[in-house]
């Protein structure tokens, strides 16, 4: 029949079982962290080092002493290995006291009650055998079902705590990265512009150096270029002098060129830019010429242009009136008989203005002087 501990189970996973009976029963006989106990305590037994591993322990000595509890039907293979070990560890000294917990009325196998009763009579005073009563047992149970709650409550709280030390960390961390990462941004903007200034500056240097070699070879050859022309001078004079013997002619001519050499030097380099500075300014003059030239040419073949478009539409208006039959006769001879539009002594060129003899055109007195003739 179900009673207060089979209530107390109720709903509860096999791993709760065991977990709050063991929770409660430790607290009800003071095996606390405080007196040394541990939960789950490990120990290698024997010489192929098997593991053994309690639901409470402490140090005891040299030795360990261990409690097992079992809240319900006892595993009668698992059961023996661990007892197993535990005659091999108390044997050995490794364990110093053992003691197994069982609840009234669950089912113990016989072999496993009998390994039991084998090892009090074999380590009297070191394993003993505890049957717990269904009430203290469902008391343990309500005991570390109240630990767990305030155990979870506490690890939350922890967990809330890291979390959040975890989250400013992690702030911290950000912060650090995006300094560096702006300071590294920072270096790598000043390396590219001192690349850049050192690359101008270079090549300002290089122009300079440039500039610096023109004007000394355009120096040496202003310097050098009397002495050229003289050793030229020299040479061709000793070729003439090789080729034949210098006639009274050739002497006084040579006598001549060299008095004027020494009379008038060659033009020092102020002189030479002068000169230069002289002929760009004659060269300027001949460009402004020709460009007035150019202007004006330009101007007499728009002027040649508009003229001809003038006689184009001139031409245009009378065929147009002699196809409809409005052009009178006057106007038909006056048409044939004017060869250019009546704006055309406006419209001519300068310099190319039409002559006018005396007596009026040279046709119309051909034209009177052959009506004369005929008469």
């Amino acid at each position: 029949m179900p009673d207060g501990y089979d209530a107390s189970r109720r709903n509860l996973s096999n791993y709760e079982k065991g977990l709050y009976f063991e929770l409660g029963r430790a607290q009800i006989r003071d095996e606390t962290p405080d007196r040394g106990w541990v939960k789950q305590f490990e120990i290698r037994i024997g010489h192929e080092q098997d593991r053994r591993r309690f639901d409470s322990a402490r140090t005891d000595g040299q030795g360990v002493r261990s409690v097992e509890r079992k809240s319900g039907r006892v595993n009668e293979s698992d059961a023996r290995g661990q007892l197993g070990l535990e005659r091999e560890a108390l044997d050995s000294g490794q364990l110093t006291h053992s003691t197994w917990e069982t609840v009234e009325g669950e089912k113990v196998p016989d072999k496993v009650l009998g390994d039991m009763q084998e090892l009090e009579r074999d380590f009297p005073g070191q394993f003993r055998h505890e049957i717990v009563s269904r009430a203290d047992a469902a008391r343990a149970i309500q005991l570390g079902q109240s630990l767990m709650s305030k155990q979870l409550e506490l690890i939350r709280a922890y967990e809330l705590t890291r979390a959040d030390r975890a989250r400013k960390r992690l702030e911290k961390i950000r912060e650090i990265v995006r300094v560096r990462e702006e300071k590294a941004r920072e270096r790598e903007k000043e390396q590219r512009e001192k690349v850049a200034e050192l690359a101008k500056a270079r090549e300002r240097a290089e122009k300079f150096e440039r500039m610096q070699q023109f004007r000394e070879a355009a120096a040496r050859g202003r310097v050098e270029a009397p002495q050229r022309v003289q050793a030229e001078r020299d040479r061709q004079a000793e070729k003439a002098k090789a080729r034949a013997p210098e006639t009274e002619r050739e002497r006084v001519q040579r006598e001549a060129a060299e008095r004027a050499i020494r009379e008038f030097p060659f033009p020092a380099p102020n002189q030479t830019r002068d000169r230069e500075a002289a002929d760009a300014a004659t060269v300027e003059r001949e460009d402004k010429a020709r460009a007035e030239r150019e202007a004006a040419k330009e101007r007499e073949r728009e002027s040649a242009k508009t003229l001809e478009e003038l006689n184009r539409a001139r031409d245009a208006a009378f065929g147009h009136l002699d196809e409809g039959g409005r052009l009178s006769e006057a106007e038909r001879l006056a048409w044939s008989g004017q060869a250019h539009h009546p704006r055309a002594a406006v419209l001519e060129p300068p310099g190319h203005a039409p002559s006018v003899e005396r007596g009026g055109t040279g046709q119309g007195q051909d034209r009177a002087r052959g009506i004369s003739r005929e008469r």
